[in-house]
């Protein structure tokens, strides 16, 4: 009631009603949240995380969970991932000799198709995640290339739908899919 009057009391006399927390309402935390991170900043861990380690296999693919954390591999942040890989790859002297050697390797496959890499730096950022798949067989899951074919809702199936269901034998999402196949078994 009282609240009700100073209301009416600060319509009337135009000032503002001073509010008393005589108590707290809630416990405060024992442990502080941990900070959320965006998708963009976890790509950018993960980057740079494959960019300066020296684990390789299991040691790097927990470390790289561990990154990612709850949320999990999610297309948005492979999405991203993509994103933050092109930046890095533009900048190739920063790169890791680990990197370093999977960029050449890249590049070299391109550069004998003459301005192709050019013409498409995304294509060729595929490229360069396809060697990096041989350091992290699991990449080609997260993309969503599985045994069975690609994911329903993955970027994967994205790329498939661009073929309208027909892949041409060598190409590129060929390649993806046979390891996807290969390495779930």
């Amino acid at each position: 009631m009282t609240s009700l009057i100073q209301a009416f009391i600060a319509c009337l006399c135009g000032a503002e009603p001073t509010i008393e927390e005589t108590h707290i309402s809630e416990k405060q935390p024992l442990l502080s949240p941990t900070p959320i991170r965006t998708t963009e900043e976890t790509a950018a861990r993960v980057i740079d995380t494959l960019n300066t380690t020296k684990k390789r296999g299991s040691e790097l693919q927990i470390a790289l969970n561990d990154i990612v954390g709850e949320c999990g591999w999610t297309e948005r942040l492979v999405e991203w991932i993509l994103v933050k890989l092109e930046q890095v790859l533009r900048e190739a002297e920063k790169l890791s000799p680990y990197l370093r050697e999977a960029y050449e390797k890249s590049c070299e496959a391109a550069t004998a198709i003459k301005g192709f890499v050019k013409d498409h730096p995304v294509f060729c950022t595929l490229v360069a995640i396809g060697v990096l798949v041989t350091i992290a067989p699991w990449m080609v899951e997260v993309l969503g290339f599985a045994e069975a074919g690609p994911v329903q809702g993955t970027f994967a199936a994205a790329w498939q739908a661009r073929y309208a269901g027909y892949v041409p034998k060598g190409s590129l999402f060929s390649f993806f899919q046979r390891l996807g196949m290969k390495w779930a078994k």
